[in-house]
């Protein structure tokens, strides 16, 4: 199976034009720790919903990767919030399989 990082690594994160959608095609597909995430991106701007396992809340985190903000859960955030934002998008992109997600992207043209 070919892993979410393999199918990304021609895509320009930083591209303020890019914009899409990344999230499970089923509730019952969780990652290898029994956490599932949903990512949006929207010209710099990402928003990653995160639920560490069944049954517990869901934590929202908006990054602005150009200025370096995070808000999390509406709530302002700092450098902890920043690098764990970092360390779980890493974690989606390594170990999420591609046949077990939807993607939306944009029509293009």
């Amino acid at each position: 199976m070919t892993r979410l990082a393999k199918y990304l690594e021609n895509i320009d994160f930083q591209d303020e034009k890019f914009i899409g959608t990344i999230a499970f095609r089923s509730e019952e597909f969780t990652l290898p720790d029994g956490s599932k995430m949903a990512l949006g991106v929207d010209d710099g701007h990402w928003v990653l919903v995160y639920q560490e396992k069944a049954g517990s809340p869901f934590r929202v985190f908006e990054c602005d990767w150009r200025q370096r903000k995070i808000v999390v859960d509406k709530k302002a955030g700092g450098e902890n919030e920043f690098m764990l934002f970092k360390k779980l998008i890493a974690y989606l992109f390594s170990e999420v399989n591609v046949d077990d997600l939807v993607t939306i992207l944009p029509p293009q043209g």
